[in-house]
């Protein structure tokens, strides 16, 4: 038989000194393992804490690593539009610490992703390539505002009945997601989130005659 391997890049940004790193789930969804490389160059085994598909947001953990210097974190609610912002990841998965600038095109943006969920996100448009997914959106002072998520593409068509679409990136606002983001940090998991168990059973002779079904 045949066995295939395949890797995938992606960013993300420390939000811990102890190692804890924020990044896109859809960068980590279904990976066997994680390996992040720091800015010095250096690489560590990472571990998987928490991530959810329908936030896009996922948090990992560098286990053995401490005295990493950490983001600093922004109000996203507080971003305009004409705001000048950069984005920093690493563009096609080879050209690590790639940044770019522009402005927030808008704010509140309601954006439907490949899967058909409906995400609040900043637009910008700042040059976002693949590999800058889970890398930071930041402000003109350093601030992460947003986590770089996405961008709109005609898949490279050219005819005349499609035009190009060029500077239309998205961001999910770090005010949307930070309380996630500490939750899976502090407990592992997202707190205060109501769940209903099912439990779903054939029913067998053996029931009927014990439980009187059908009535």
């Amino acid at each position: 038989f045949y066995q295939y391997e395949s890797s995938g890049a992606g960013s993300g940004f420390i939000i811990s000194e102890d190692g804890y790193i924020v990044t896109n789930y859809h960068v980590i969804d279904g990976a066997n393992s994680i390996k992040v490389t720091l800015n010095n160059g250096e690489s560590y085994d990472a571990t998987l804490i928490g991530g959810e598909e329908l936030n896009d947001v996922a948090v990992l953990k560098v286990n053995g690593v401490t005295g990493l210097k950490p983001v600093v974190l922004g109000d996203s609610d507080s971003l305009v539009v004409g705001e000048t912002v950069s984005t920093i990841g690493n563009a096609l998965g080879s050209y690590s610490f790639s940044q770019t600038s522009g402005t927030v095109s808008a704010t509140g943006r309601s954006v439907t992703m490949s899967d058909g969920t409906v995400m609040n996100m900043i637009q910008t448009d700042c040059t976002i390539n693949n590999g800058n997914s889970g890398g930071p959106l930041v402000d003109q002072y350093g601030r992460v505002v947003g986590i770089t998520s996405a961008k709109l593409s005609n898949n490279g068509s050219t005819s005349s009945s499609e035009a190009t679409i060029e500077g239309m990136g998205f961001a999910i606002p770090i005010n949307d997601v930070i309380d996630i983001i500490t939750d899976y940090m502090q407990y592992g998991y997202v707190t205060g989130r109501p769940s209903m168990g099912i439990m779903v059973a054939s029913i067998t002779e053996q029931y009927q005659s014990t439980f009187g079904w059908p009535p």
